[in-house]
């Protein structure tokens, strides 16, 4: 399987604090990658290092098979949602797809993307209007609009209720199946084990543990969450 994303011995420091330390982790071709982690241990550093947004002190990290540090060119087959998504508050959600479309030089179907999303019956409401799940959905549907190869979504079903949660995990796996790689974040394990078919587990800079969702449930049954919590407690005390 395809290596689309290769994150390797990377290190990022702000000032004497370093963030991230010796990361190392890959993503398939259409798989869900879950990257878990506490806050602050720099989940969304590491994204914007992959999205070029941020650069890394040391190591190297490549996207479709370019390094993100020598051309922006692999960024017209991402697609992203770093923190919370931000918009023009008085342009409609139309407004903000078919400019994005511009800014990408891209082609897209508008209609379909809130479609997906679930946002068919809002596309011409100003987006000062939107509660905040509204705006999750259409960071999503801004980051998909163009159809990339790579997803990046930072903790993307914040602000979303139970219906649209599921709906939004239905909505991933469906582009996964289709072949669209993704990276999400969370500091939530209930939503990543369900989400996700990879999980690495960020603490201390560094990916201290990666293991198949599927696999790691038959091994764990019930005890999953209590597995994954004693480990990132015992890491993050040093005693691993």
């Amino acid at each position: 399987m395809q290596t689309v994303v290769e994150v390797k011995s990377v290190y990022k420091s702000y000032g004497l604090s370093e963030v991230i330390h010796n990361c190392s982790f890959r993503i398939r071709e259409g798989e869900i990658y879950g990257l878990l982690g506490i806050n602050g241990a720099g989940k969304t550093t590491l994204m914007k290092m992959i999205l070029g947004l941020q650069k890394m002190d040391v190591g190297s990290i490549t996207v479709l098979g370019k390094e993100v540090n020598n051309t922006p060119e692999y960024l017209a087959n991402v697609g992203s949602m770093i923190e919370n998504p931000v918009f023009y508050e008085h342009l409609s959600a139309d407004d903000i797809l078919s400019m994005h479309l511009c800014y990408m030089q891209k082609e897209g179907n508008i209609s379909e993307a809130l479609r997906m999303v679930g946002l068919e019956h809002a596309g011409k409401k100003p987006v000062s209007q939107y509660s905040l799940g509204m705006r999750q959905r259409l960071g999503l549907a801004r980051a998909l609009i163009h159809c990339p190869k790579l997803l990046i979504l930072d903790e993307p079903l914040n602000g979303l209720d139970p219906i649209a949660i599921t709906e939004m995990r239905e909505l991933l796996r469906k582009l996964a199946d289709g072949g669209m790689s993704i990276l999400l974040s969370s500091h939530i394990i209930g939503e990543i084990r369900h989400t996700a078919d990879r999980i690495g587990i960020l603490s201390d800079g560094g990916i201290r543990q990666e293991f198949s969702v599927e696999e790691k449930v038959l091994e764990c049954g019930e005890d999953f969450e209590n597995y994954v919590v004693s480990f990132m407690r015992r890491n993050e005390h040093g005693i691993i």
